[in-house]
């Protein structure tokens, strides 16, 4: 048998194998039953190697290589790999979706909650709006919109053990690590514009007073 005719998830060896095999009347092909073939074909799909079948089933690995090659497993391992990659693809869009619209909302909200806020303010000058205000909310706002931004773009981590995520902070912001796995940034910046913005209003009461 030419070795271009045998599957190519074989190595060297066992396309030899199979070839001296087959020059030698496929010994024992007659005793391998429909649940031996049912058994070999199932590890093979679960991703386990000729000699971990034969093994694993106390079978001789010739036989394996045998069937296989005669069945085309190898094609429909790797049609069925595509197939489970195209449908990953499309969980991966639709949780991409959920996440984005998720996102949005929490924008839209947090946007209508201080714009209310703001437009509160700016009527009526009272200056405890803008003191009692929760900058750390605020904050999050902002954050919120450079994760919309990244998701967007089609950001993803390229190393899942440790993930690396690029998160732009202002100048203000404060970083402290928690614990291993958790890393705490604050974002000083919201909180030092609403101050200023509070005494800047004070100032300006007291001088048309």
């Amino acid at each position: 048998m030419d070795l271009e005719k045998i599957s190519e998830d074989m190595n060297i060896e066992e396309k030899k194998s199979l070839e001296n095999y087959i020059k030698n009347g496929t010994p024992g092909i007659s005793k391998i039953t429909e649940v031996d073939i049912f058994k070999w074909f199932e590890l093979y799909m679960s991703g386990k190697t000729y000699a971990e079948i034969a093994t694993i089933t106390k079978s001789k690995k010739d036989l394996i290589l045998y069937i296989s090659n005669k069945s085309g497993w190898n094609e429909k391992r790797l049609s069925h790999y595509k197939d489970l990659s195209d449908n990953l693809i499309e969980k991966i869009k639709t949780v991409k979706l959920k996440n984005t619209n998720t996102v949005a909302s929490i924008i839209n909200a947090l946007g209508k909650y201080y714009g209310d806020k703001f437009d509160k303010f700016l009527s009526t000058n009272d200056n405890s709006i803008i003191e009692e205000m929760d900058t750390k909310m605020l904050a999050q706002y902002y954050k919120s919109m450079e994760v919309l931004d990244r998701i967007i773009a089609g950001a993803s981590d390229s190393d899942k053990k440790s993930p690396t995520v690029n998160v732009n902070v202002g100048s203000g912001a404060e970083i402290s690590q928690i614990d291993e796995n958790t890393v705490e940034v604050t974002d000083s910046t919201a909180k030092n514009l609403l101050r200023s913005l509070a005494e800047y209003k004070k100032e300006q009461d007291r001088k048309n007073s």
